[in-house]
């Protein structure tokens, strides 16, 4: 009897820790990660974009190409990439409804489990979805030569910055814009759970260690930095200490008085200016 009571206490134990386990495990994914469905509203906005439909272990994934004013080929595809609590077609009300440039066209990312995305986010989910969706764009236009033709430039806001650069460390981009960067997912858990809780965490996004793959490429991307003096989410001295670590190759932006969300809609200018090529931080 003393052994099975042994035996049934191990049990016990292991069963409560994996309980403690996965509820931490989903504590951090719903920190982390926001989604959300497409609602009646987007409805326009899913008006103007061609679906680009394919699968991944987490089943259907839906990304969105929009060829804005350009004619296909387009010289410049952006692929986009939202913040945690955004959709893909955020994008249009927030940013693409005021550019112009005739020579872009885009494709926007929803993250597994938001939009139209079945499974669950996580930051190799996403780098996964994220190259499956290019992926299938080039497939579905190959008569056209897209993949030769398109300069490949990258754009993203808070969490969509680091998949931003993920995603360039892995295809070369000649433009790379990221709004509201933090150091690392790991200094953001700090912030907000403390220790010892941070350092548990296994959802990993590290911009400085993406910066420093990228630097080591040649050619090196031009690479904007944008963010709001007012940002209460991720703080400016984040994106300061990651474009003093590399000077070279990141051009920093400060933007007076804007905050994490309006660093996107009061700074459109600077945005596009960095998008379009011309010297933003002037």
């Amino acid at each position: 009897m003393s052994v099975l009571s042994n035996v049934l206490k191990i049990f016990s134990l292991c069963l409560v820790l994996g309980m403690i386990i996965y509820a931490y495990l989903e504590f951090q994914q719903r920190m982390i990660y926001h989604p959300k469905p497409y609602g009646q509203s987007y409805q326009k906005q899913l008006s103007r974009v061609i679906p680009i439909e394919y699968e991944t272990d987490q089943g259907n994934q839906t990304a969105y190409f929009y060829k804005g004013q350009s004619s296909i080929p387009s010289k410049k595809l952006w692929v986009l990439f939202s913040g945690n609590s955004s959709l893909a077609m955020d994008w249009f009300d927030r940013l693409l409804d005021n550019y112009s440039d005739i020579h872009s066209a885009f494709l926007m990312i929803d993250y597994p489990g938001y939009g139209r995305c079945e499974g669950k986010a996580s930051p190799n989910r996403i780098r996964k979805s994220a190259d499956k969706a290019l992926e299938t764009l080039y497939e579905r236009y190959t008569g056209l030569n897209m993949k030769s033709e398109s300069q490949l430039n990258v754009l993203g806001h808070s969490l969509g910055a680091a998949i931003a650069l993920e995603f360039a460390s892995r295809h070369p981009c000649k433009r790379v814009v990221l709004l509201a960067p933090f150091t690392s997912l790991e200094d953001m858990a700090k912030r907000v759970v403390g220790f010892p809780m941070s350092y548990a965490l296994s959802h990993r996004l590290d911009n400085h260690d993406r910066l420093l793959e990228l630097s080591q490429q040649s050619p090196q991307p031009i690479i904007f930095l944008i963010h709001g003096n007012n940002d209460a989410v991720v703080p400016i001295e984040m994106g300061k200490q990651l474009a003093e670590s590399f000077p070279g190759m990141v051009r920093f932006i400060a933007l007076p008085l804007m905050d994490h969300r309006t660093v996107i809609t009061r700074g459109r200018k600077t945005i596009f200016q960095a998008m379009d090529g011309h010297r933003a931080d002037q």
